[in-house]
């Protein structure tokens, strides 16, 4: 299997390449010192396994963990970290695994053997079904996680992006061009302030003025649809 050791200290880096080098599984490993670097080098080269740092400048373990978790077929993920303080958010985010440093040759091989085991169509089954999309949002509580599911719409009001869910509204630190660009299959513009959940599309009507509205299932009150965007929601009903 091909591995990425992400760590932004290079003594732990160099460690854990020579203790990769004497596992006969691992067929090639790469290397990155931050959350940025390791997203740009797998986008262009993935792998099967990332041997995760949780605490780096920047982007945090967790995040890049996040990240890689949307797309469609992520790798499995073992954090390699100091503390013992994010079990139970390493788990949230699908972590294989969960190893503190210094990492033992031991615990390491078991990771490793269990990747192995992780067969292409398990991957595929938990990409579609644990990874789903999920947004995560800033509450007063903390970071909240919500599936992409729970979402009915994203309202632009000025600096700030809302997103409307089944829990109730949200604050969300991403621009609607942002999410648009993550999500491009699950969410349409209605208007230049609006996204909507493409899949709880229900029916595109007329008021009273000839403007159009845009129903979704599970909300009572139709959001509003420009005229510059109309054509692309008559071809989605037409399409459905």
């Amino acid at each position: 299997m091909k591995v990425m050791v992400v760590d932004d200290e290079p003594l732990a880096r160099e460690r854990m390449l020579r203790l990769l080098e004497q596992c006969d599984s691992v067929t090639g490993c790469s290397t990155a010192s931050n959350g940025q670097e390791a997203l740009e080098k797998l986008a262009a080269a993935p792998v099967d396994l990332v041997l995760l740092d949780i605490r780096m400048p920047g982007m945090s373990g967790m995040e890049v963990a996040e990240r890689l978790s949307q797309g469609s077929q992520p790798p499995a993920i073992v954090f390699c970290t100091a503390y013992d303080d994010y079990a139970l958010e390493a788990f949230k985010v699908q972590a294989m695994a969960y190893l503190l440093k210094p990492v033992k040759r031991d615990a390491l091989n078991r990771a490793l053997l269990q990747a192995r085991q992780l067969n292409r169509a398990q991957i595929n089954a938990l990409a579609s079904a644990e990874l789903a999309p999920v947004l995560v949002v800033q509450t007063g509580r903390g970071k909240e996680r919500i599936p992409l599911t729970d979402v009915f719409y994203f309202r632009a009001d000025q600096k700030y992006v809302t997103a409307q869910c089944r829990q109730g509204e949200r604050v969300c630190d991403l621009s609607l061009k942002q999410l648009e660009d993550r999500w491009p299959e699950q969410l349409v513009r209605i208007h230049r302030h609006t996204l909507v959940v493409k899949s709880l599309l229900e029916r595109l009507t007329r008021d009273a003025d000839g403007g159009y509205e845009v129903h979704l299932r599970g909300l009572s009150t139709p959001l509003i649809a420009s005229r510059r965007y109309a054509r692309e929601m008559k071809a989605l009903f037409s399409d459905g």
